[in-house]
């Protein structure tokens, strides 16, 4: 959620500016700010929670695309169904795939 003033910052549990960024351990002096979704509710400046956010899509696609000489894990892909299920859904009278 994005904090643009003092009513929406008291709302989201911050007291004062003088609370710290759990991410760069500065002061919140100033707006915006962004509170997050996490159980924390916890209250970052707007470039931190960018960042953070940035970092997060990094190592996620590191994970998922690791560079050579690394092989992959596994790789996401929608399961397939039997050969023989649209035959059967189809003989039924559904559309082909649907059961």
């Amino acid at each position: 959620m994005l904090i643009v003033n003092e009513s929406q910052r008291l709302l989201a549990g911050v007291e004062s500016l003088e609370q710290r960024c759990h991410y760069c351990c500065k002061a919140l002096a100033e707006y915006p700010l962004i509170l997050s979704d996490d159980a924390a509710q916890t209250v970052y400046h707007a470039a931190c929670a960018v960042e953070l956010a940035t970092d997060i899509l990094v190592d996620l696609f590191t994970f998922l695309s690791p560079p050579p000489p690394y092989t992959r894990l596994f790789v996401l892909a929608p399961p397939e169904a039997p050969a023989d299920a649209s035959r059967e859904s189809v003989s039924r009278g559904g559309a082909p795939g649907k059961e």
